[in-house]
């Protein structure tokens, strides 16, 4: 039998039944409708001033209240599909716990992260620092301006960590001196920078793992524009031009070629109070995928969005609505995760949203040269009584409150129980 041209084409190539990326999603996205105006008021995109475009402030502000809860409907049934695909985490390999957004907290700072210690329990423990700690700033909320942080410096001694992401919007609140001075106190506690004049690679048990951090821009503009640092600045809010990943690629391929195993890209990036990444940050996660990153660990939103697995170079796996497939050059295959928020690690008494008093360690099992070969989840939230906000495991605040009690519910059902802790 003569097997017709077409034929002979699929039976030599495996990606033959593949679209092209730009054809399914998160490329093509169904449009969300009811979105009103407030929940799309995102500063991150750079277009507004936030206290001078008065009406993108107001709409901003209540979006910060009541949260954007819901998305596209093929975001949605993406998500759905993929709850149930995420492989629970197996002993065996090495293991990174990482957790969100670490805040100021108004007080209470060295006993934070006492309660969940435990939970933190990975061969390498990673997390973002959301606010400067300088021993010569103030830290009084509002002391250094409206929506700028100063903690303790003893709020580091507290923390279950390992490597600190120091590149955040928050990070010149106390402007060069401030930052200069975090970095100082996180170096002298032994703890790991990464994303500040330079990124983090670090020795686990003989394998090497580069850390490597960004951020999509300052909320002071001006000291950006003149601080001495390289912040590893990446514009990844900007929806109306292609972002640059370019930089990043760069930094992956550097740890590469410098022995790196396994890559980690932790970028401070998302719309704030959204529950759910938009289309765009998972386009931009598929691309840092591409570049070579095993894991792509997000922060910046303040509540917990849901994860994703990605199959690279696996031609079986189609791409689409409740798949992540990528094809790269290399041939190679491997297994990537994208986690676009973690949540916040701590968190001020005044919010009052369990949303975004609550957040995730997340935990994933790594291998190298196969990348990511499992993954865990565990609930924490910050309470409301005592000094400052403690952290407790989430589970543990449901049993005796109701408003927690749903909490829990909620997230579970969010992230999915199949790859839960």
């Amino acid at each position: 039998m003569i097997l017709s041209p077409w034929l002979l084409l699929i039976a030599c190539d495996p990606y033959a039944a593949w679209p092209e990326p730009e054809e399914v999603f998160p490329w093509v996205v169904a449009p969300e409708e009811g979105v009103e105006a407030w929940q799309l008021a995102r500063v991150e995109t750079e277009t507004w001033r936030p206290l001078e475009d008065l009406e993108p402030t107001g709409q901003y502000v209540r979006k910060s209240f009541e949260l954007k809860p819901g998305a596209s409907p093929d975001v949605l049934a993406h998500h759905e599909a993929m709850r149930s695909a995420l492989p629970r985490l197996e002993g065996g390999d090495l293991r990174l716990s990482l957790v969100g957004d670490v805040m100021w907290t108004g007080g209470g700072w060295a006993t934070l992260a006492v309660g969940v210690a435990d939970l933190v329990d990975g061969d390498l423990r990673v997390g973002n620092l959301e606010t400067p700690t300088s021993p010569h700033h103030p830290t009084g909320l509002g002391d250094l301006g409206l929506y700028a942080f100063n903690a303790d410096p003893s709020l580091l001694d507290s923390l279950p960590l390992d490597v600190l992401q120091l590149t955040n919007n928050h990070t010149l609140d106390a402007g060069d001196g401030g930052l200069e001075a975090t970095i100082a106190e996180v170096e002298a506690r032994g703890l790991v920078p990464t994303g500040v004049d330079g990124q983090a690679t670090v020795d686990v048990d003989g394998v090497r793992v580069a850390l490597l951090a960004y951020t999509w821009g300052m909320n002071d503009r001006e000291a950006l524009a003149t601080t001495p640092h390289d912040l590893h600045v990446v514009p990844f809010g900007h929806l109306d031009a292609s972002v640059d990943l370019q930089p990043v690629a760069d930094d992956i391929a550097a740890a590469r070629s410098e022995g790196a195993e396994i890559v980690v890209v932790l970028p401070h990036w998302g719309f704030e109070y959204e529950l759910f990444a938009d289309p765009h940050f998972l386009r931009l996660g598929r691309r840092l995928i591409e570049a070579g990153a095993d894991l792509v660990a997000g922060q910046g939103p303040h509540v917990v969005q849901p994860a994703e697995l990605c199959h690279v170079n696996r031609p079986e796996v189609v791409p689409g609505i409740g798949t992540c497939a990528l094809r790269t050059d290399d041939g190679l295959p491997r297994t990537a995760a994208l986690l676009p928020s973690l949540g916040n690690f701590g968190a001020s008494p005044s919010l009052a949203r369990p949303e975004l008093r609550a957040g995730i360690v997340a935990h994933v099992g790594l291998r190298a040269g196969e990348g990511v070969t499992g993954l865990a989840w565990e609930g924490v939230v910050s309470l409301r009584e005592g000094e400052g906000a403690p952290l407790v495991p989430l589970d543990q605040a449901a049993q005796d409150d109701a408003d927690q009690a749903a909490e829990a519910e909620r997230l579970a059902a969010h992230l999915g129980t199949g790859w839960r802790r």
